[in-house]
């Protein structure tokens, strides 16, 4: 007993001194976000709802006659009585507007008239039929209307109709309605209906909407507003205006929605935020320390799709590479925004050996991240002692890094490996092959050419054997650089 109290004195004895502390794991306190958030936006979004007196048909039926006046002061006129309907006749307008038996120019009158009213529940009938209607015509007309009516919260629903809309011409009106209510999303659209519609007309009205929307923000073309709006580098110039408290609450209520089964809604929830203006970053930020840990992994995603865009959220993405759930989507991020201030974080990521699959993410996020630095700690990852995943990870940054040629074998054989990630070491020799050509020397274009060449046809979906001879043949390719190194 003597001997076990003098133990317990020297114990606590010891306790009393300073000693140095251990270092601490990093915490990244979780937190519900997104409902309470999506909450506290209805509560401050919310509408008086007006008593509407419903419009009789007569007044409806005039205000339809005139508006296909070709009496420019008739038509004037018109608007006025639809703007003095209100919501009285948004109900029967809607339903005209739906009448795919209704003369083209009835319908047309009935989606001007909405947008004259502009009120929510106007906006809300001509959105329906933007997203619904059969007709891409209706589709385009209701996309100028909700721009004449000029209410923000419309950005979300006008963003997603871009992921389904078929039609050029609707692509065009699409993307000049969000321009108008700040948002640039559209600009990708038009780009692409400019140079690849079969439609001349519909190439021609891609070409000077983007004209005319990047002369109205000041840029010399197009493509320079696309480059700016997709790179976040001249957001002072685009002048992106504040959300309404209307346009936050759909912005939180599709936050909300990353956290559901549903992939169909998760999937259109990570499709608009992705592209919302600069406002929705610190939003997504705080989402990341969600105690939904479907909201937190959806929410990076998000981050990883806005690519430089969401560079506000690099410190948030930092911390939460302590999460295991969320760490690797979070380094997968941080390499797609590409921020080298997030270099040390990702490099003692791949360091720590305890899990691997934050590790092999770290190890990714290199290829845009790495410095000198890396590259030793990338080459010590990829040797045979560690996992195959982690090792093709690692000689895949690598590759980008510029040191293709030491480990251009090694992905070969992953290429030709069943146990490897086949699809990954062809994207990582590809990328080998993008480098080698900026310098231009023999053989290398002629190399590259032939690689290219095997690339499917856009929109194909190869089948397993197609898969397999490209794979093979690319292989062959890939010997043949490397016996000329």
């Amino acid at each position: 007993m003597r001997a076990l109290a003098i133990l317990l004195f020297l114990g606590s004895a010891g306790c009393s001194a300073e000693s140095p502390a251990a270092p601490k794991e990093p915490t990244f306190e979780l937190r519900s976000v997104a409902k309470p958030a999506l909450a506290a936006a209805e509560a401050k979004a919310l509408r008086a709802v007006p008593t509407a007196v419903v419009a009789d048909v007569e007044a409806i039926e005039a205000v339809l006659g005139a508006l296909g006046s070709p009496d420019a002061r008739m038509q004037r006129l018109a608007l006025a009585d639809a703007r003095a309907l209100g919501d009285g006749g948004v109900g029967a307008l809607a339903q005209v507007l739906a009448d795919a038996e209704a003369p083209a120019a009835r319908r047309n009158a009935a989606a001007e008239a909405l947008g004259a009213i502009a009120t929510p529940s106007a906006v809300d009938a001509l959105a329906l039929r933007m997203e619904s209607d059969r007709q891409p015509w209706v589709r385009a007309q209701c996309a100028w209307r909700i721009q004449s009516a000029g209410l923000d919260e419309a950005v979300v629903r006008l963003v997603l109709r871009l992921k389904y809309e078929t039609d050029g011409a609707t692509v065009v009106w699409i993307a000049n309605a969000l321009a108008s209510l700040g948002n640039f999303a559209g600009l990708d659209g038009l780009r692409v209906v400019r140079d690849t519609s079969p439609d001349a007309d519909a190439r021609t009205q891609a070409a000077d909407r983007l004209a005319a929307i990047a002369g109205e923000r000041g840029f010399e073309s197009g493509d320079a507003l696309y480059v700016a709006w997709a790179t976040g580098d001249s957001e002072d110039r685009i002048r992106a205006q504040q959300p309404s408290d209307a346009l936050r609450r759909e912005a939180w209520d599709r936050i909300v929605r990353l956290g559901e089964f549903d992939l169909r809604r998760v999937d259109d929830a990570r499709f608009v935020l992705a592209r919302l203006e600069p406002w929705i970053v610190p939003h997504l930020a705080d989402a990341l320390a969600d105690t939904d840990v479907y909201t937190r992994v959806h929410t990076a995603q998000v981050l990883e799709r806005r690519g430089p865009r969401a560079r506000a959220a690099v410190p948030t993405l930092i911390a939460a590479l302590a999460d295991p759930r969320l760490g690797p989507q979070a380094a997968v991020a941080l390499g797609a925004i590409g921020d080298r201030s997030a270099t040390p974080a990702i490099e003692g990521l791949l360091r720590d050996g305890r899990d691997l699959e934050r590790r092999t993410a770290a190890a990714r996020a290199l290829a845009t991240l790495g410095g000198p630095t890396s590259i030793e700690l990338l080459a010590s990852t990829a040797k045979p002692a560690e996992p195959l995943d982690l090792r093709q990870a690692s000689a895949g940054a690598l590759v980008a890094l510029g040191e293709g040629d030491a480990w251009a074998p090694f992905l070969l054989e992953c290429l030709t490996s069943p146990s490897a990630d086949v699809g990954a070491a062809e994207n990582a020799l590809g990328a080998w092959f993008a480098v080698e050509m900026k310098a231009g020397s023999a053989p290398w274009p002629e190399l590259a050419e032939r690689w290219r060449a095997l690339e499917p046809a856009p929109g194909s979906v190869p089948d397993a054997a197609e898969v397999a001879r490209r794979r093979a043949e690319r292989a062959a390719i890939v010997r043949e650089a490397i016996a000329t190194r």
